[in-house]
């Protein structure tokens, strides 16, 4: 009987370890991410630190209700590729983590709280050269308010997309925000709006928007794989920012996580990201990407911090705005 009770415990036993040893070779990825670039990095982490990747996709305000709604229980390790103000405004959710390779960060970029810029992105519009003109391209963020683009423009649902809400975010810093609301407001009588701003630069690139309000990566894929797009980076003002990664507050696998946001900011991984029409935030990385360097745009200086801190209350009177529309 002892016999037999050994023998079970040690089927138990070793159950347990096997199944920790799985755990500690997986990391989990809530990633709100273009799947071009996630195609990219991702096999490339596993090779390089024999760590399995479980992903899982979504916008990020999806991708954080879900971590609100799995609080105080192990589910992902990392929550990657957002806006900084999404995880400042949600910073119980997520754990202070400073990686080894921020020492080779830009001086421009920091470790913001939990948040760990590993790449930059602007903000943009894409045209389709064959349903416009260059003469019909518009060039400011007021410009989209024309009734000659009534049902013409493609952009996310800023309570959906990261990058939707700092297009709203960035309207409202540039020209306050009364005249900015009442901007916003005829953009939004012209615009078809999506779930996820990584589908505008698809609809753009196949004629069912002339208009996308996207990041400047996903229409660059476009293209530069000869597709009808074009990008406008906007004269009155667009928004240079890192797109961020943070460790969750209670991450299955701490260690994998930590591992996976110190790859991200490799000279390996940061090549990779110059690949795929990202802005690599280290200092010693030399650009090969097509993308119209930073000091040929009217780069505004957007402020995550008012941005986190107002983000309920700006998405409060969007949707207030929108009902109003219906």
């Amino acid at each position: 009987m002892n016999t037999t009770r050994r023998f079970i415990a040690t089927l138990a036993l070793g159950s347990l370890l096997s199944f920790a040893a799985t755990a500690q070779n997986k990391v989990i990825i809530y990633s709100a991410a273009p799947q071009d670039l996630i195609d990219r990095v991702v096999p490339a982490f596993e090779k390089s630190t024999n760590i399995k990747v479980e992903l899982i996709k979504g916008g990020s305000g999806d991708l954080i209700n879900r971590l609100k709604a799995e609080k105080g229980r192990q589910s992902a390790d990392v929550l990657f590729s957002v806006s900084t103000e999404v995880i400042e405004a949600n910073g119980t959710l997520f754990s202070k983590f400073t990686p080894e390779n921020v020492k080779h960060l830009a001086s421009v970029f920091k470790v913001n709280d939990a948040a760990v810029p590993f790449t930059a992105v602007a903000n943009s519009f894409g045209v389709n050269t064959k349903q416009l003109t260059p003469a019909q391209y518009p060039k400011t963020w007021a410009d989209l308010g024309n009734p000659l683009y009534k049902g013409k423009i493609s952009a996310g649902r800023p309570d959906k997309s990261g990058s939707a809400f700092i297009q709203l975010a960035l309207i409202l810093q540039i020209y306050g925000e009364e005249k900015g609301w009442d901007i916003y407001s005829k953009i939004l009588d012209n615009t078809v709006l999506s779930n996820s701003s990584g589908a505008v630069s698809k609809f753009v690139n196949d004629g069912e928007a002339s208009i996308g309000l996207s990041n400047e990566d996903t229409l660059l894929k476009f293209k530069a794989g000869g597709g009808p797009v074009d990008i406008i980076y906007p004269t009155d003002g667009t928004s240079a920012l890192a797109d961020s990664m943070a460790l969750t507050a209670t991450p299955a696998n701490a260690e994998g996580g930590k591992a996976f946001i110190n790859y991200m900011l490799s000279h390996e991984a940061q090549e990779i990201l110059d690949g795929v029409g990202r802005r690599t935030v280290r200092n010693d990385v030399v650009t090969k990407n097509l993308l119209t360097p930073l000091n040929k745009i009217n780069v505004f200086k957007y402020s995550d911090d008012w941005a986190g801190a107002n983000r309920a209350r700006i998405l409060a009177k969007w949707n207030e705005l929108l009902l109003n529309k219906k």
